[in-house]
This record gives structure tokens, sequence and C-alpha cells, in this order.
């Protein structure tokens, strides 16, 4: 990773649009050298392989939230040792924190405390610059949900989305965060967000 290279995050619940998002960043971004990295359930091969999405135990969060930093460590690697001018993350570390958030409020389980200080421990290099947020109500996840989640999916939870936002909404004063309504055409969303990424690549080369 060069002392330009910048790193955006990707975030938003499940069927928010990210990929799509991503996706139509690097195509109308070609001028610029970019270091794409999957999502974490892209990189395993499948939700399937990663843990348990709604832990019983402190015990079991703490060694998922583990495995989780091992992959985020891995799915990384190859991007920060790379010459990019950009790193564009479909979701990121803040990903694990929200989800855990999220988990607290939806089951009870005190996680967000232990997942922070793990988190803040591992040190990652790959803790983003700026965060895209794609903000989406709850109906609109039901309706592109288009079977991809069981109806009893926490990813589908309102409770659960409510959280994963309320998380993102919390930390704006010390992450800065691009909140985009996820209900534009994704053409224009993709204009808004390539208009920031590009500010801040600016500031970045500038400084």
């Amino acid at each position: 990773m060069t002392s330009r290279t910048v790193i955006v995050a990707v975030e938003g619940p499940c069927c928010a649009g990210k990929t799509t998002l991503s996706r139509g960043l690097l195509k109308v971004m070609a001028d610029v050298i970019i270091a794409h990295v999957r999502c974490y359930a892209d990189f395993v091969g499948g939700g399937r392989f990663l843990p348990n999405a709604v832990p019983h135990t402190l015990d079991e969060d703490a060694a998922g939230l583990q495995e989780l930093l091992c992959l985020e460590r891995a799915r990384t690697e190859t991007a920060l040792r790379s010459e990019s001018d950009l790193i564009l993350l479909d979701r990121g570390v803040h990903t694990l924190l929200a989800h855990r958030y999220a988990i607290e409020r939806t089951t009870g389980l005190t996680c967000f405390g232990p997942a922070q200080r793990a988190v803040d421990k591992a040190q990652l290099p790959s803790r983003p610059d700026l965060v895209t947020y794609l903000d989406v109500p709850q109906e609109v996840v039901h309706a592109r949900n288009h079977g991809k989640f069981p109806t009893d999916s926490i990813f589908i939870d309102a409770r659960f989305n409510s959280g994963i936002r309320s998380y993102f909404a919390e930390i704006t004063e010390r992450q800065p965060i691009l909140w985009l309504d996820a209900t534009l055409d994704p053409g224009k969303l993709v204009k808004l967000a390539e208009v920031e990424v590009r500010r801040l690549l600016a500031r970045v080369r500038a400084s």
C-alpha cells in the first residue's frame, strides 16, 4: 500500500445494493488504480462458511469474531500490498462491529463491548478513510430479497437492521460517512459516491 492509497468501505444492510454500487464505481473510475476487496461471504465461498450470525454465548461470539478478524486480514492482504490509489471494500471492519451492536439490541447478548476491544486490539490496517452507507427502508429490503434470505433470517429482521443503522449513525462524528438513499436510481448513487471518493483522493494527493 502506498502513502497515497485511500480506503473506502461500502456498507449497509443486506439487499441495500452494496455490490451494485461497488461494480458501478469500478466502471466509472477506470482511470484510477483500484483494488477491489470482496465481501466476507464471497471471499470464503458463501455465507454458510462464516461463523454463526446469531451467537448464543459470549464465548461463541468471541471465537466467531476472531475468525472474522483473520478473514479481514486475509481478504485485504493483497490489496494492502498493492500500488493502488484506492482500496474499495465490499463491507469493512465496521460491519463486524455493527453486527454485534445490532445483535446486542436484538437478542440482549452483551457482545458489542468485547467486540470493540477485540477490534481495537487487532489494530487492522484496513480501517476505512470513508464509509459509503446505503440507507434503505425495511420494506425495500424485503422487496429486494427475492428469496435470498429466509423470512426468519436475522439479515432481513427489522430490529436488527435498525441496529445496524444506529451503529453507523453513532460513529458519524469519528468516522467520515457518506449517507446515500439506496432507493435512488443505481446510476445516480454511483455518481454521488464517485464525486465524494474523487474529492477524497484529491485531498490525499494534495497533502
